[in-house]
């Protein structure tokens, strides 16, 4: 009997499948449903911790539902299984597409890291960054097309884009992170990837007195060895909910750091169609229309990162029918990177043989020996320090009418900021191969290159200065303060079951500045290897470098080689011993920008580079939800829809060249003398309807189809939207980039589909489907235009001007396929502690070209589109707790024009092993242990064909030991 309603099932599926689909397909005119939150409560912050009208009134769907699932609200039962669990039943209660990680239990996240938790959600991928995920893509859609709020609430991020930086939050006092795939009205924010709402824990979901605190010690290092210095790790959550569950507090406190050295070689980029027989004044023709990389830098990179955080939530219930919540989080993350670089600049002018393949990628070539292009080997100190702060508070009222009506109105504001650059630096000491014949070799497709016959890198006798500045980066921030009001309203009887509307209003600016030695006064003066630098002055010394590691290394790199105190490097630039061999007129010059800065090469604003995007958003929203059955089935239905209205403000400050030289001494680089400041502002905005549906429907207890429409929108990047003028003063890539305060937004229509037999609380299969029309793709243009005279032919330098304008469309479509399961049932004892959850989620666009296509025509594709999968297999069992987990994602475009070659990038496919494990010693006690990345993979980058390398990160192995209580 079973059987065959499984059967009647499965064939009424098909059949809503077909006719949905062809529906979807056929109707381009409406779209896709971003997703709904967990429950129908959407109610940001405190207000989840009350009973909802929806909840009060029991609806069809909860009726005929028998299935016994956790308590969401609680967090009482504890370990990975319950985590499962929880996050299971939020996925198959919403109405929409929901995915989420839920804590093990109070203050104990399933990873260090939110991104690094998240990445084990079906279709969703992370960006590395010194060993930790930083950022995630949804779908093949990048963190700029990811929306995140925290209970609900728009949070600020010094990012300087409007990707969020989930490496700033401690992950101790996540509660829930929800990834909503599809739309829903009532979400308070709407992108194309979807929304990722961070839920912290409310003090009602507790009773009396309680708490939980860690302490760990982390190792970081290459080798997969536990040596070095070790770092501490520490949390702490506390609170107390009297016994009529009418008043509570939490507050809850973090401390990480983490030592580690990274290594990484670079191109920086790549050059294509160089006619080499003209710059090098060679006659070969086999020279012309050659690729040939920017560079060659291999770096070690010492860094320590401290993250810290603090967190609070009061909820009051000073009557029965108010509800009072406050929240308030704090969060800094400081990373404190020292560089240590060997590098050879690359110049096609000094090319005196070459060899290319097919391709025209250069395999290898023999640079001059003597005269004024005579490679250097630099000797690169920097330093780029972030520490990026952040706050939210908000307060939540929430007011029941009646027992199905309530009032909500949420106040929220948010800060971030990041004001490091000043501290920061970029220097180079160099030496000349004077009669050595430097030859670089193209090591193929999965090692950097090499040069060789170079001089040996520890010789001090023949030290120049370079450049280049002090201050590294922008400092960049960003407010936004967040106004919402809502009504609920539920229904007992009938087919309309819930019905919502709301208003909202957001007010939100960013501001952005670099800093920088000004007006470029030190190159000006020291670029071009002229001036010997005594290393005494400069305390110059030999560093010893890690031993090599295979793929990231280049194979020529020495182990060993020169460097310096900068702080003595500049006191030494800007004394008398320096400047005193300097030309008068470069020494003129010096002097007059020493006096105008304080008489140091300190950084400084750079006026020039201000920038300032303000946005005034106002939206409403109406949503209503119908519950009924067909055929004895329960299904769910909302509809609803969101307007929004979007005012923006664009104010820069610009300061264009007005002159450009090129030191003959070295020609691959360009000096500028730049004009007045001109300010400048421009307005832009738009107005939108972005309606949705989600319906859901119970072909039996535990099979579920869904099926959703709606339209999205992402607003354009912050840099696009920036109006100063960039300029890129590299001779054989002269470039002005600047934005475009018009841009409207991405707009996408979106068709879902999806499938869910749960077999259990804690095992499910599901397949989904996704098709998103996506249009008005931001697009750089660039155009040559003539600026500036050529002292030297009298002719004007020609520039590459290039501006993003609003141009290509694209269709994203997939699958995503889940299978959740737990062998409670299936194994005896010991083994039923056993669980799998394996998931696979395969995208594709109707853009994909090959990036050799990109390259030679210039055609549109959407960066980010790549498949992504990820394999845990866990054990939990009396006191014992294992999991170890596989993530990994395929190779992507990362760039369709990616540094100043402006050539596509590639990233190659990426895939880590961690493993963690606890032991409750006692109710209230467990050691526990985890590592990350055990089989030391490492990130490798390439431009158009593989042998093109780009970029290659290697960060090693992080472990983690310690113990946690609770009371």
């Amino acid at each position: 009997m079973q059987l065959t309603k499984l059967a009647v099932a499965v064939r009424r599926s098909l059949v809503a499948t077909g006719v949905a689909w062809i529906v979807g397909y056929g109707a381009p005119g409406f779209a896709q449903t971003a997703p709904a939150p967990a429950t129908t409560d959407t109610t940001p912050a405190g207000a989840q911790s009350s009973p909802t009208p929806a909840k009060a009134a029991r609806t069809a769907t909860d009726k005929s539902d028998d299935k016994k699932v956790t308590e969401l609200g609680a967090v009482a039962v504890t370990g990975q299984l319950a985590a499962l669990q929880r996050a299971q039943a939020i996925k198959q209660d919403s109405v929409n597409v929901v995915d989420s990680i839920s804590a093990e239990e109070a203050g104990k996240f399933p990873d260090p890291n939110v991104a690094d938790a998240l990445q084990r959600v079906p279709g969703v991928s992370v960006n590395r960054s010194g060993g930790e995920s930083s950022q995630i893509a949804v779908r093949g859609f990048g963190p700029e097309f990811v929306a995140v709020t925290i209970n609900g609430r728009p949070m600020a991020t010094a990012s300087g884009s409007r990707a969020f930086n989930f490496d700033v939050l401690p992950s101790e006092i996540i509660s829930v992170a929800q990834v909503n795939k599809t739309s829903s009205a009532d979400i308070s924010e709407v992108d194309i990837g979807g929304v990722v709402d961070i839920q912290t824990a409310r003090p009602l979901d507790f009773s009396g007195y309680h708490g939980a605190w860690s302490a760990a010690g982390i190792n970081s290092n290459l080798t997969g060895d536990w040596k070095g210095k070790t770092t501490p790790k520490a949390s702490g959550l506390f609170g107390w909910t009297n016994k009529d569950h009418t008043f509570g507090w939490t507050a809850s406190a973090s401390y990480y750091k983490r030592k580690d050295t990274q290594l990484n070689t670079q191109a920086n980029s790549w050059y294509a169609g160089q006619d080499i027989s003209k710059l090098s004044n060679l006659s070969n023709p086999n020279y012309t229309n050659v690729a040939i990389p920017e560079t060659l830098a291999s770096n070690v990179l010492d860094e320590s990162r401290t993250r810290k955080g603090f967190s609070g939530a009061i909820d009051w219930k000073p009557i029965d029918r108010l509800t009072v919540a406050f929240d308030t989080l704090y969060s800094s993350y400081k990373v404190d990177p020292i560089e240590h670089e060997f590098g050879q600049y690359g110049n096609t002018a000094d090319i005196q043989s070459l060899t290319t393949d097919a391709n025209n990628t250069a395999l290898g070539f023999v640079r001059n020996s003597q005269g004024p292009n005579v490679m250097a080997n630099d000797y690169v100190t920097s330093y780029t320090p972030s520490y990026e702060k952040s706050y939210q508070n908000g307060l939540n009222l929430g007011f029941d009418l009646d027992e199905t009506t309530k009032l909500s109105l949420d106040v929220s504001s948010s800060k971030a900021w990041n004001k490091q650059s000043p501290n920061g630096y970029f220097l180079v000491v160099g030496a000349k191969n004077f009669g050595t014949h430097p030859t670089w070799t193209n090591n193929g497709n999965s090692e950097p290159p090499s040069y060789s016959n170079i001089l040996s890198p520890t010789n001090m006798d023949n030290l120049a200065a370079h450049c280049c500045n002090a201050g590294s980066g922008n400092n960049v921030t960003n407010k936004v303060d967040n106004y919402q009001f809502k009504l609920d309203k539920a229904f007992n009887d009938g087919v309309l079951t819930r019905l919502e509307a709301g208003v909202q209003y957001t007010n939100e600016w960013v501001k952005s500045v670099s800093w920088g030695t000004p007006n470029g006064i030190l190159c000006n003066a020291y670029c071009g290897y002229s001036i010997p630098v005594p290393p005494d002055a400069i305390g110059a010394y030999v560093f010893n470098a890690p031993p090599k590691i295979h793929g990231v290394s280049s194979p020529g790199l020495p182990s060993q080689w020169i460097q310096y105190d900068p702080r003595a490097y500049l006191d030494w630039l800007a004394s008398p011993a320096a400047y005193n061999q300097l030309p008068d007129d470069k020494r003129a010059a010096l002097l007059a920008g020493l006096a105008a800065n304080g008489g140091t090469l300190a950084a400084a604003p750079n006026p020039g580079s201000y920038n300032d995007v303000s946005e005034k958003e106002k939206s409403f929203f109406t949503k209503a939800v119908f519950e009924g059955t067909m055929w004895n089935m329960p299904w769910a239905v909302d509809l609803g829809v969101r307007y929004l209205n979007i005012v923006s403000t664009s104010t820069a400050v610009n300061q264009p060249p007005i002159a450009y030289y090129v030191d003959p001494n070295d020609t691959s680089n360009g000096q500028v003398t730049y004009g007045p400041l001109a300010a400048q502002s421009a307005k832009g905005g738009y107005h939108k309807w972005l309606p949705s549906m989600n319906f859901k429907w119970n072909l039996l207890d535990n099979l579920v189809y869904r099926f959703s429409l709606s339209k999205t929108l992402t607003p354009p990047e912050l840099s696009n939207l920036y109006y100063n003028k960039s300029f890129g003063t590299r001779p054989n890539s002269l470039t002005i980039s600047q934005g475009n305060p018009q841009l409207q937004p991405y707009s996408s229509r979106n068709y879902d589909m999806g499938l869910e037999w749960y077999i259990d609380d804690a095992s499910y299969i599901a397949l989904e489907g996704f098709y998103k029309k996506v249009s008005n793709f931001s697009t750089l243009v660039s155009t040559p235009v003539p600026f500036l005279t050529n002292a030297n032919t009298g002719q004007p330098f020609i520039w590459s001007l290039t501006q993003p304008i609003n141009l290509n469309s694209s269709n994203i479509y997939g699958e995503e396929v889940t299978f959740n399961y737990q062998f409670t049932h299936l194994l005896p004892d010991p083994f039923n502690g056993l669980g799998v959850a394996l998931n696979y989620t395969h995208v594709k666009s109707s853009t994909a070209l090959s990036p050799g296509v990109i390259a030679a025509s210039g055609k549109f594709a959407v960066p980010g589109i790549g498949d992504s999968a990820n394999a845990s297999a866990y054990y939990e069992k009396g006191p014992v707790q294992v999991r170890l987990a596989y993530n990994w994602r395929g190779k992507y475009l990362e760039s369709l024009a990616y540094g100043s070659g402006a050539q596509p990038a590639t990233r190659s496919a990426y895939g880590q092993v961690d493993l963690s494990a606890s032991y409750a010693v006692s109710k209230h006690l467990s050691v526990f242990a985890s590592g990350t990345n055990l089989t030391h993979e490492h990130l490798y980058d390439y431009s158009v064909y593989r042998n093109r390398f780009l970029y290659a990160e290697a960060d090693g192995t992080v472990y983690t030991v310690g113990v946690r209580g609770t009371f």
